[in-house]
């Protein structure tokens, strides 16, 4: 009978410790973290209790007693100073975790929130109202089937003109998590959008099955490339039906820009039209538009 040696250099483990402590800051349960060290360390012995042990051993700990309300309500009312003024209190409680590392439950910073800003804590997130069910649904096959990509233009101002500061993006359809996004003068070049989609693909090494686009212009060059790559798939007999084409309205990254706009672009839009009106910028100054 073969004998079994346990491998304690976890307790060594610099990297471990760095990895289980960004897993607690950014939210995850146990069981969602255990699928991640099993991936990623699999040199050692795990389950749900390892995670409890190893946890304990290196001092992470998911709500840190430690915090005082006063650093909470301090932290948080720089936030509110700034763009975090648009926050609800679930995007504010991971930003406190996450940029701040103040590892505190929720109900802390939403006590924090509401003991400094109570009227605007209820017009972003207000509680117990009848929320609207959904218009519809959409299904997807997991991870990496469908990619969504498109443009968002509210930061250019009137007629896409004022500010040049055009976004163009793509999420995965399945997890909703943004892949890559670019901020650039224009996002209605096909050369300039065909270029940012062959730099994520070099850089992620991932080819989504299909991606969903409209049919604007700017999608040709993009679209090109995605059927080129995926001509000798043998998923499908032609690679055009890798290419989903439908109104921006209904593609998926229309959620992550309202969330973008009400979370983060007013409170910027703000401060732009203020530099405007008091003439620090001036829209039709090559100079200004470009610095």
């Amino acid at each position: 009978m073969a004998a079994y040696f346990r491998n304690d250099g976890w307790k060594e483990d610099i990297v471990l410790k760095e990895e289980m402590a960004k897993y607690v800051k950014q939210g995850f349960q146990r069981r969602e973290m255990l699928d991640f060290l099993k991936r990623d360390f699999a040199q050692y012995a795990w389950s749900l209790r390892t995670v409890d042990r190893r946890l304990r051993h290196f001092d992470i700990q998911y709500n840190d007693k430690n915090v005082s309300v006063e650093e909470v309500k301090d932290v948080v009312k720089k936030e509110l100073d700034g763009p975090g003024k648009l926050l609800g209190y679930r995007a504010m409680h991971r930003k406190v975790r996450q940029v701040h590392d103040l590892n505190v439950p929720r109900d802390l910073v939403h006590a924090a929130m509401y003991d400094l800003d109570p009227k605007g804590l209820e017009a972003r997130g207000p509680v117990g109202k009848k929320k609207t069910i959904p218009k519809g649904s959409f299904t997807t096959k997991g991870p990496n089937w469908v990619h969504s990509l498109d443009g968002h233009d509210k930061l250019m101002g009137y007629r896409n003109s004022t500010f040049p500061l055009a976004v163009y993006g793509c999420i995965d359809t399945a997890s909703r998590k943004l892949l890559w996004l670019r901020i650039w003068v224009t996002n209605s070049d096909p050369k300039v959008i065909g270029r940012w989609y062959l730099e994520y693909l070099y850089e992620a090494r991932i080819m989504p099955s299909m991606i969903r686009l409209d049919r604007g212009t700017e999608t040709g060059t993009m679209a090109t490339i995605h059927g080129f790559l995926r001509r000798n798939h043998d998923d499908m007999d032609d690679p055009c039906e890798s290419i989903i084409y439908g109104p921006s309205t209904s593609n998926q990254i229309e959620r992550w820009w309202r969330e973008l706009h009400e979370r983060m672009e007013k409170y910027f839009k703000e401060q732009l039209n203020w530099l405007k009106d008091r003439g620090h910028y001036n829209p039709h100054s090559e100079r200004d538009r470009y610095i």
